[in-house]
Protein backbone atom coordinates (compact mmCIF):
# COMPACT_ATOMS: atom_id res chain seq x y z
CA UNK A 1 0.00 0.00 0.00
CA UNK A 2 2.73 2.18 0.85
CA UNK A 3 4.74 1.65 -2.21
CA UNK A 4 1.38 1.97 -4.51
CA UNK A 5 0.88 5.70 -2.81
CA UNK A 6 4.53 6.75 -3.48
CA UNK A 7 4.57 5.19 -7.17
CA UNK A 8 0.86 7.26 -8.22
CA UNK A 9 1.99 10.29 -5.54
CA UNK A 10 5.21 10.23 -4.80
CA UNK A 11 5.81 12.05 -1.55
CA UNK A 12 2.58 14.17 -1.75
CA UNK A 13 1.84 15.28 2.16
CA UNK A 14 -1.78 13.80 1.67
CA UNK A 15 -0.81 10.42 0.47
CA UNK A 16 1.26 9.24 3.49
CA UNK A 17 -0.34 6.34 5.44
CA UNK A 18 -0.35 6.79 9.69
CA UNK A 19 1.99 5.31 11.35
CA UNK A 20 2.18 4.38 15.28
CA UNK A 21 4.61 7.50 15.63
CA UNK A 22 2.34 10.05 14.54
CA UNK A 23 -0.35 9.83 16.94
CA UNK A 24 1.68 11.94 19.68
CA UNK A 25 1.86 14.66 16.94
CA UNK A 26 -1.74 15.16 16.38
CA UNK A 27 -2.55 18.10 17.76
CA UNK A 28 -6.38 17.89 19.97
CA UNK A 29 -7.53 21.60 20.00
CA UNK A 30 -6.58 21.68 15.93
CA UNK A 31 -9.01 18.96 15.19
CA UNK A 32 -11.66 20.28 17.34
CA UNK A 33 -10.93 23.96 15.84
CA UNK A 34 -11.13 22.51 12.14
CA UNK A 35 -14.18 20.21 12.95
CA UNK A 36 -15.88 23.82 13.87
CA UNK A 37 -14.61 25.62 11.14
CA UNK A 38 -16.37 23.66 8.88
CA UNK A 39 -20.06 23.53 10.82
CA UNK A 40 -20.40 26.87 11.57
CA UNK A 41 -21.67 27.55 8.35
CA UNK A 42 -24.68 25.56 7.23
CA UNK A 43 -25.75 28.29 4.56
CA UNK A 44 -24.34 25.98 1.49
CA UNK A 45 -25.14 23.17 2.80
CA UNK A 46 -27.59 20.41 0.68
CA UNK A 47 -29.63 18.16 2.50
CA UNK A 48 -31.70 15.32 0.46
CA UNK A 49 -34.40 13.45 1.82
CA UNK A 50 -35.67 10.37 0.14
CA UNK A 51 -37.70 7.39 0.91
CA UNK A 52 -42.00 7.14 1.81
CA UNK A 53 -41.73 11.23 3.44
CA UNK A 54 -44.99 12.50 4.51
CA UNK A 55 -43.46 16.09 3.37
CA UNK A 56 -46.12 18.45 5.68
CA UNK A 57 -45.33 16.17 8.98
CA UNK A 58 -41.65 17.18 7.90
CA UNK A 59 -41.92 20.56 7.40
CA UNK A 60 -41.70 21.64 11.49
CA UNK A 61 -38.74 19.04 11.71
CA UNK A 62 -36.65 20.81 8.77
CA UNK A 63 -37.71 24.03 10.09
CA UNK A 64 -36.40 22.75 13.93
CA UNK A 65 -33.22 20.98 13.35
CA UNK A 66 -32.01 22.16 10.07
CA UNK A 67 -33.35 26.00 10.14
CA UNK A 68 -31.21 26.26 13.04
CA UNK A 69 -28.48 25.51 11.93
CA UNK A 70 -25.68 28.72 12.23
CA UNK A 71 -25.16 30.64 8.91
CA UNK A 72 -22.54 33.05 7.81
CA UNK A 73 -22.72 32.91 4.30
CA UNK A 74 -19.44 31.65 2.70
CA UNK A 75 -19.27 31.06 -0.49
CA UNK A 76 -17.03 27.95 -0.96
CA UNK A 77 -15.56 25.74 -3.22
CA UNK A 78 -13.32 22.56 -3.44
CA UNK A 79 -9.64 23.75 -3.39
CA UNK A 80 -7.13 21.68 -5.47
CA UNK A 81 -4.60 19.90 -3.71
CA UNK A 82 -2.55 19.19 -6.66
CA UNK A 83 -2.20 15.56 -5.65
CA UNK A 84 -1.76 14.45 -9.00
CA UNK A 85 -1.19 11.02 -10.62
CA UNK A 86 1.90 10.60 -11.94
CA UNK A 87 2.57 10.50 -15.56
CA UNK A 88 4.59 8.42 -17.89
CA UNK A 89 6.14 5.12 -17.84
CA UNK A 90 7.14 3.75 -14.09
CA UNK A 91 7.96 0.78 -12.82
CA UNK A 92 8.56 -0.55 -9.13
CA UNK A 93 9.26 -4.25 -8.81
CA UNK A 94 9.93 -5.40 -4.88
CA UNK A 95 10.81 -8.07 -2.59
CA UNK A 96 9.26 -9.25 0.64
CA UNK A 97 9.21 -12.46 2.93
CA UNK A 98 5.77 -13.53 3.57
CA UNK A 99 4.18 -16.20 5.57
CA UNK A 100 2.19 -17.40 2.01
CA UNK A 101 4.53 -16.67 -0.89
CA UNK A 102 2.24 -14.37 -3.36
CA UNK A 103 3.10 -12.38 -5.72
CA UNK A 104 0.59 -9.33 -6.05
CA UNK A 105 0.56 -7.01 -9.41
CA UNK A 106 -0.96 -3.95 -10.06
CA UNK A 107 -1.50 -2.04 -13.33
CA UNK A 108 -2.29 1.39 -13.59
CA UNK A 109 -3.29 3.62 -16.35
CA UNK A 110 -4.63 7.37 -16.37
CA UNK A 111 -5.19 10.08 -18.49
CA UNK A 112 -7.69 12.71 -19.14
CA UNK A 113 -10.95 11.84 -20.06
CA UNK A 114 -14.47 14.09 -20.17
CA UNK A 115 -16.73 13.97 -17.60
CA UNK A 116 -20.22 12.69 -18.53
CA UNK A 117 -22.66 9.58 -18.59
CA UNK A 118 -21.93 8.42 -21.88
CA UNK A 119 -18.07 8.37 -20.58
CA UNK A 120 -19.06 6.59 -17.40
CA UNK A 121 -20.72 3.88 -19.20
CA UNK A 122 -19.03 3.11 -21.20
CA UNK A 123 -16.10 2.53 -19.17
CA UNK A 124 -18.51 0.50 -16.53
CA UNK A 125 -18.91 -2.07 -19.78
CA UNK A 126 -14.99 -1.91 -20.45
CA UNK A 127 -14.52 -2.77 -16.64
CA UNK A 128 -17.11 -6.18 -17.01
CA UNK A 129 -15.98 -7.20 -20.34
CA UNK A 130 -11.97 -7.03 -18.92
CA UNK A 131 -13.47 -8.94 -16.06
CA UNK A 132 -15.08 -11.64 -18.70
CA UNK A 133 -11.60 -11.73 -20.33
CA UNK A 134 -9.59 -12.56 -17.50
CA UNK A 135 -11.91 -14.75 -16.02
CA UNK A 136 -11.60 -16.93 -18.95
CA UNK A 137 -7.87 -16.06 -20.26
CA UNK A 138 -6.18 -16.26 -16.58
CA UNK A 139 -8.56 -17.98 -14.09
CA UNK A 140 -9.58 -21.26 -16.21
CA UNK A 141 -7.76 -21.29 -19.01
CA UNK A 142 -3.85 -20.54 -16.61
CA UNK A 143 -5.59 -21.59 -13.47
CA UNK A 144 -3.28 -19.21 -12.21
CA UNK A 145 -4.82 -16.57 -9.77
CA UNK A 146 -8.70 -16.91 -8.11
CA UNK A 147 -9.34 -13.77 -9.95
CA UNK A 148 -7.99 -10.25 -11.95
CA UNK A 149 -10.01 -7.55 -10.58
CA UNK A 150 -10.63 -4.19 -12.92
CA UNK A 151 -11.92 -0.72 -11.76
CA UNK A 152 -12.04 2.06 -13.53
CA UNK A 153 -13.15 5.77 -12.18
CA UNK A 154 -13.49 8.52 -13.79
CA UNK A 155 -13.75 12.19 -12.35
CA UNK A 156 -14.21 15.29 -12.82
CA UNK A 157 -13.11 17.21 -9.59
CA UNK A 158 -10.62 19.04 -9.43
CA UNK A 159 -9.88 17.89 -12.67
CA UNK A 160 -11.59 15.70 -15.12
CA UNK A 161 -9.70 12.11 -15.25
CA UNK A 162 -9.92 8.64 -16.29
CA UNK A 163 -7.75 6.20 -13.91
CA UNK A 164 -8.18 2.13 -15.36
CA UNK A 165 -6.51 -0.27 -12.88
CA UNK A 166 -5.94 -3.84 -12.89
CA UNK A 167 -4.65 -6.14 -9.74
CA UNK A 168 -4.02 -9.73 -9.26
CA UNK A 169 -2.03 -12.16 -7.19
CA UNK A 170 -0.58 -15.07 -8.23
CA UNK A 171 2.28 -17.91 -7.61
CA UNK A 172 5.55 -16.16 -7.92
CA UNK A 173 6.78 -18.41 -10.59
CA UNK A 174 3.56 -17.46 -12.64
CA UNK A 175 3.90 -13.62 -12.19
CA UNK A 176 5.79 -12.83 -15.49
CA UNK A 177 3.46 -15.09 -17.70
CA UNK A 178 0.41 -13.86 -16.28
CA UNK A 179 1.64 -10.32 -16.32
CA UNK A 180 2.19 -10.86 -19.95
CA UNK A 181 -1.65 -12.03 -20.65
CA UNK A 182 -2.84 -9.42 -18.93
CA UNK A 183 -1.02 -6.77 -21.02
CA UNK A 184 -1.54 -8.47 -24.06
CA UNK A 185 -5.91 -8.76 -23.81
CA UNK A 186 -5.57 -5.38 -22.23
CA UNK A 187 -3.97 -4.51 -25.77
CA UNK A 188 -6.28 -6.82 -27.85
CA UNK A 189 -9.69 -4.66 -26.52
CA UNK A 190 -7.71 -1.57 -27.38
CA UNK A 191 -7.85 -2.94 -31.23
CA UNK A 192 -10.71 -5.07 -31.32
CA UNK A 193 -13.27 -4.25 -28.45
CA UNK A 194 -15.13 -6.74 -26.61
CA UNK A 195 -17.59 -9.43 -28.16
CA UNK A 196 -20.64 -9.63 -29.49
CA UNK A 197 -21.50 -11.74 -26.66
CA UNK A 198 -19.98 -9.91 -23.93
CA UNK A 199 -21.38 -6.71 -25.60
CA UNK A 200 -25.24 -8.29 -25.13
CA UNK A 201 -24.42 -9.78 -21.64
CA UNK A 202 -23.03 -7.13 -20.12
CA UNK A 203 -26.01 -4.46 -21.62
CA UNK A 204 -28.45 -7.17 -20.35
CA UNK A 205 -27.13 -7.20 -17.07
CA UNK A 206 -26.69 -3.15 -16.57
CA UNK A 207 -30.41 -2.70 -17.97
CA UNK A 208 -31.97 -5.34 -15.66
CA UNK A 209 -29.88 -3.55 -12.75
CA UNK A 210 -30.81 -0.18 -13.61
CA UNK A 211 -34.64 -1.17 -13.64
CA UNK A 212 -34.31 -3.03 -10.09
CA UNK A 213 -32.48 -0.09 -8.49
CA UNK A 214 -35.16 2.58 -9.12
CA UNK A 215 -37.14 0.66 -6.24
CA UNK A 216 -34.35 1.71 -3.93
CA UNK A 217 -33.92 4.67 -2.08
CA UNK A 218 -30.02 4.64 -2.45
CA UNK A 219 -30.22 4.88 -6.00
CA UNK A 220 -32.35 8.14 -5.54
CA UNK A 221 -29.81 9.59 -3.00
CA UNK A 222 -27.03 8.73 -5.17
CA UNK A 223 -28.30 10.57 -8.10
CA UNK A 224 -29.68 13.36 -6.40
CA UNK A 225 -26.15 13.95 -5.08
CA UNK A 226 -24.16 13.32 -8.76
CA UNK A 227 -26.71 15.67 -10.29
CA UNK A 228 -25.86 18.61 -7.42
CA UNK A 229 -22.31 17.69 -7.61
CA UNK A 230 -21.62 17.39 -11.21
CA UNK A 231 -25.06 17.85 -12.92
CA UNK A 232 -25.15 15.12 -14.20
CA UNK A 233 -28.19 13.22 -14.17
CA UNK A 234 -27.97 9.71 -14.25
CA UNK A 235 -32.12 8.92 -14.51
CA UNK A 236 -32.28 10.49 -17.99
CA UNK A 237 -32.05 8.39 -20.75
CA UNK A 238 -29.73 5.71 -19.49
CA UNK A 239 -31.46 2.88 -21.46
CA UNK A 240 -31.07 4.90 -24.24
CA UNK A 241 -27.71 5.77 -23.47
CA UNK A 242 -26.62 2.02 -22.73
CA UNK A 243 -28.32 0.45 -25.61
CA UNK A 244 -26.60 3.25 -28.01
CA UNK A 245 -22.96 2.09 -26.90
CA UNK A 246 -20.89 -0.30 -29.37
CA UNK A 247 -18.12 -2.43 -29.04
CA UNK A 248 -16.38 0.13 -31.50
CA UNK A 249 -16.94 2.58 -28.93
CA UNK A 250 -15.53 0.62 -25.83
CA UNK A 251 -12.71 -0.10 -28.20
CA UNK A 252 -11.84 3.59 -29.17
CA UNK A 253 -12.21 4.80 -25.62
CA UNK A 254 -9.79 2.18 -24.35
CA UNK A 255 -7.43 3.15 -26.93
CA UNK A 256 -7.59 6.83 -26.10
CA UNK A 257 -7.27 6.25 -22.69
CA UNK A 258 -3.64 3.85 -23.26
CA UNK A 259 -2.58 6.18 -26.35
CA UNK A 260 -1.76 8.87 -23.31
CA UNK A 261 1.41 6.57 -22.33
CA UNK A 262 0.72 6.72 -18.46
CA UNK A 263 1.45 3.52 -17.03
CA UNK A 264 2.60 2.83 -13.46
CA UNK A 265 3.33 -1.05 -12.95
CA UNK A 266 3.94 -1.85 -9.27
CA UNK A 267 4.70 -5.84 -8.11
CA UNK A 268 5.55 -7.18 -4.80
CA UNK A 269 7.05 -10.86 -5.05
CA UNK A 270 9.23 -12.39 -2.59
CA UNK A 271 13.00 -12.85 -2.36
CA UNK A 272 14.17 -15.60 -4.85
CA UNK A 273 14.74 -18.43 -2.67
CA UNK A 274 11.66 -18.06 -1.46
CA UNK A 275 9.92 -18.39 -4.46
CA UNK A 276 11.44 -22.04 -5.74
Amino acid sequence: SDTVSYALYGNHPRSFSMKENMVDKIDYDRVMEMYKDRFKDASDFTFYFVGNIDVEKMKPMIAKYLGGLPSINRKETFKDTKMEIRKGQYKNEFAKKQETPMATIMFLFNGTCKYDLRNNLTLSILDQALDMVYTAEIREKEGGTYGVSCSGSLTKYPKEQLVLQIVFQTDPAKKDKLSGIVIEQLEKMAKEGPSAEHMQKIKEYMLKKHKDAQKENGYWLGNLDEYFYTGIDYTKDYETLVNSITAKDVQEFLAKLMKQNNEIQVIMTVPEEEAK
